[in-house]
């Protein structure tokens, strides 16, 4: 396979469970690239894509993480 061709994959990055940590997040329910993480009554949903997190769904209010 030539070094430039279109069927090679990018590199997958691992997930930075970290990051949610650091914003107080209570990360549980790994699965992959995805989490549930709680903070106080809010539970979420998020998947890591693009070297950041993005929230699929849950209770509680929305912010960018």
């Amino acid at each position: 396979m030539q070094p430039l061709s279109p069927l090679v994959q990018k590199e997958h990055t691992n997930p930075n469970w970290e990051l949610l940590r650091r914003l107080g997040w209570s990360v549980a329910n790994i699965s992959g690239s995805y989490c549930v993480a709680w903070r106080g009554r809010d539970e979420v949903v998020f998947e890591w894509r693009n070297d950041g997190w993005h929230r699929l769904g849950g209770s509680g209010a929305v912010e960018e993480v």
